[in-house]
């Protein structure tokens, strides 16, 4: 078979989730061809879908030794950096990939992950920004950009994000959850309730909503609305030091 047709064939394991398969040719073909930096790749690959990351890790080290420029090697080396929470190390393979491919929306995504990981909140806002003008209505970008502007106390420009990630997906609970928060640090206890509420329509045993409309309800002095919160909250965790305490405010 010529390298070609191993290359596809490679190329459709990986695809299909075949990890073993996978493992056993490009094992083979690592043997058979120790120059041919694609079989180094795949094999890579091959133990980064099995979470096996630092030997993926050394295998792409391999692949940029055979070809120093190779992005798809620095890619699935910031996957695996990433992984084992080595966000510096992911950061600089993305830097030098947009360095030599250009700002692909993957890219600005990872970057954006990885600052937001190291809290260099201003870089990952720049990054996230960037991968919205390719894809001005992603869900996830929009979502994580307004976590960095919440997380750097700019509440509403937070919240016009998580309404903008709404849009796209009215019903994703962590978006839901972070405007009940966001609106709570404002001080609007009314939209935080609202949302709290939205949330737990959604999925009632969401822990840490519960949590948080209980300790409104109890501030609004609505103790009757907080008690049933509280009861489902500590079916759901029994030992949570901070679900006694309201317990005890309320006298249950």
């Amino acid at each position: 078979m010529e390298k070609a047709a191993y290359e596809q064939e490679l190329v459709k394991l990986a695809q299909e989730g075949k990890l073993q398969e996978l493992l056993v040719l490009a094992k083979k073909l690592v043997e058979d061809y120790p120059s041919w930096h694609i079989a180094w790749h795949y094999l890579a690959v091959a133990y980064g879908l099995q979470n096996d990351h630092e030997r993926a890790i050394s295998y792409f080290i391999k692949v940029l030794e055979l070809k120093p420029h190779s992005v798809k090697a620095l890619y699935g080396l910031s996957v695996s950096f990433h992984a084992l929470k080595m966000y510096e190390e992911a950061v600089s393979c993305l830097l030098k990939h947009k360095e030599l491919h250009g700002s692909e929306f993957k890219i600005l995504f990872g970057l954006g992950v990885n600052y937001t990981e190291l809290n260099m909140l201003a870089e990952a806002i720049d990054s996230f920004t960037e991968a919205l003008t390719i894809d001005p209505t992603n869900e996830e970008v929009l979502f994580c950009l307004a976590d960095c502007y919440r997380m750097q106390e700019k509440y509403e420009k937070a919240i016009e994000l998580y309404e903008q990630s709404l849009r796209c997906n009215p019903t994703n609970i962590l978006v839901l959850h972070n405007t009940a928060v966001s609106y709570k640090y404002m001080n609007n206890n009314e939209k935080a309730i609202e949302f709290y509420l939205k949330v737990l329509a959604i999925e009632p045993t969401f822990f840490r909503s519960l949590r948080n409309l209980a300790e409104i309800y109890i501030e609004i002095q609505h103790v009757d609305l907080a008690k049933p919160l509280i009861q489902k909250a500590l079916e759901i965790q029994a030992n949570s030091v901070e679900i006694k305490e309201l317990a005890q405010k309320v006298q249950m």
